[in-house]
């Protein structure tokens, strides 16, 4: 879907008479199962809009098949490629960007203005799709791997998760929370593949099959927020499958249960 209906061709003769630099920024975005293309598609938009606010976009386009998204953009900025990359990665960390010719920026403006709809595929959608699945696969193994470390912490109190200061990386990953039996908890979103109505209006959340064939019901669903799994602390077993774990958060720490499915 064209997100300008006009070429702004304008906007890019300009750019390159204020000699500033072009770029191309791609994304590439997976949708949990359980939500809609239209939160997928709103999701692309506030990130589109997040770049307008940092660069002068002078295309953009966003395409979907299946729970793939995909946000193409070409833009214009005074800031050079390195000062670029920097501004944009604090926005969206797992941005390709690519500095483009005038010329590359033309055609690729001219291409997409001579139909009102955008009529191919998410470019090298396939190769994507098994990058991200090693991804969740690798981010579930990681869970998994601390979740062992505090059930050895329980059984052996002397082999403590160290507390130690861990730099920001690149594992946040949204997690859905929800609320079950009082507590605060949260699963990987990815990990969930639809959720229905449940009696006395709970909900019940299936799980994929591939992290273990559960169904989790909670009582009332909070929010989607990212967390970075590597800054995670666990803290103790609460029960099988569940752990207290700790991050650093704006303002102070923010303590919640995982679940990890495989253990439960």
């Amino acid at each position: 879907m064209k997100r300008y209906k006009s070429d702004n061709f304008p906007v890019l003769h300009y750019a390159n008479s204020r000699g500033e630099c072009l770029y191309q920024v791609r994304l590439y975005a997976d949708r949990p199962s359980f939500l809609s293309v239209q939160s997928g598609m709103l999701r692309m938009q506030v990130l589109l809009g997040f770049i307008e606010a940092r660069a002068t976009v002078i295309d953009a386009v966003i395409k979907t098949e299946g729970t793939l998204h995909y946000l193409s953009i070409i833009c214009s900025s005074v800031a050079r490629p390195a000062a670029f990359s920097l501004i944009l990665k604090k926005t969206v960390p797992r941005a390709i960007i690519e500095e483009i010719s005038r010329r590359h920026a033309e055609e690729s403006i001219a291409a997409r203005a001579v139909r009102d709809e955008v009529w191919y595929a998410i470019p090298h959608s396939k190769a994507v799709r098994s990058v991200h699945e090693s991804r969740r696969i690798l981010l579930a193994l990681l869970l998994e791997y601390r979740a062992l470390l505090a059930e050895c912490s329980t059984a052996l109190p002397d082999r403590q998760e160290p507390n130690v200061l861990v730099p920001a990386s690149d594992f946040s990953i949204p997690f859905l929370f929800f609320e079950q039996d009082g507590s605060i908890c949260a699963i990987p979103d990815f990990q969930v593949e639809t959720i229905s109505p449940g009696g006395n209006g709970s909900h019940i959340l299936h799980l994929q099959h591939g992290y273990g064939i559960r169904v989790i019901v909670c009582s009332e669903l909070v929010c989607i927020k990212e967390i970075d799994i590597v800054a995670c602390r666990f803290l103790e077993k609460k029960s099988r499958g569940y752990y207290r774990i700790s991050t650093t958060v704006t303002g102070g720490n923010f303590d919640f249960t995982i679940v990890v499915p495989s253990f439960l």
